[in-house]
């Protein structure tokens, strides 16, 4: 199991509540949804060369209901 902080969780959440994407715009720090991708719970898609759309994985709900 993946040890998550604080805020990887809070943002889990919050992208579960938004329908489970979320838009990213612009040139932003994408850290930390790198950090989810390369766990396996996110999966980014390029919408554009500076945005992404990201998307949570089946695997992001073990994480989110504790």
């Amino acid at each position: 199991m993946i040890t998550l902080s604080e805020d990887d969780l809070k943002l889990l959440r919050e992208i579960a509540k938004s329908g489970g994407r979320k838009y990213t715009g612009g040139a932003i720090d994408r850290t930390r949804y790198a950090r989810l991708e390369t766990a396996g719970l996110l999966k980014g898609q390029l919408t554009n060369l500076s945005d992404v759309v990201y998307e949570l994985l089946p695997a992001a709900n073990e994480h989110i209901c504790n």
